[in-house]
């Protein structure tokens, strides 16, 4: 739901505006917001650091974040993004326009990225090159309502590797 849908027919905030706002004013508290430059450019600043929620590709991947918005949320340069993940450290989708997207499900709240992802791409890399496929195998519930996603969170690695080798050799077989 977005922010407008979420306005009351009176035009005061809803409940999730206010809590969001609430939320913001608490981590504002302290700080000189006239030294963060034109708030305009600090509201796009922040709002640029979320992940979108309404792209095409979110029953694939799930939010995603572009190029511009990881980049400020962890302060890296688009540079380093782009190592990361030829790398295979971070997983990017390419759409058929060619933008750049970066699932959200492969950081936790704080911009670390899912234990022992390099390795599960790694892995799925030898069976199939397809970035596509991996989002989706790493984001598809599949046990109680889990993805490997969530099992490499919670420590589950071993197994989720072990499944990455079978899926991968099972895709490489003409």
């Amino acid at each position: 739901m977005t922010i407008a849908e979420e306005r009351t027919s009176t035009g005061q905030l809803s409940e999730l505006e206010q809590a969001l706002f609430d939320h913001l004013k608490q981590r504002l508290t302290g700080l000189n917001l006239s030294e963060l430059g034109p708030l305009d450019a600090v509201a796009d600043r922040m709002v640029a650091s979320l992940p979108r929620t309404d792209s095409v590709w979110k029953d694939i991947a799930g939010p995603v974040y572009t190029s511009r918005g990881l980049q400020k949320w962890l302060g890296i340069s688009r540079q380093a993004i782009s190592q990361h993940a030829k790398e295979r450290r971070i997983l990017r989708l390419i759409t058929a326009d060619g933008i750049s997207v970066f699932p959200a499900f492969q950081f936790d709240d704080h911009g670390h990225r899912l234990p022992h992802l390099k390795d599960v791409l790694d892995i799925l890399y030898e069976g199939l090159d397809d970035p596509w496929t991996w989002a989706t195998w790493l984001n598809t519930p599949i046990r109680n309502g889990e993805s490997y996603a969530d099992r490499l969170r919670q420590g589950e690695w071993e197994s989720v590797l072990e499944q990455a080798r079978e899926d991968a050799w099972a895709w490489s077989r003409p």
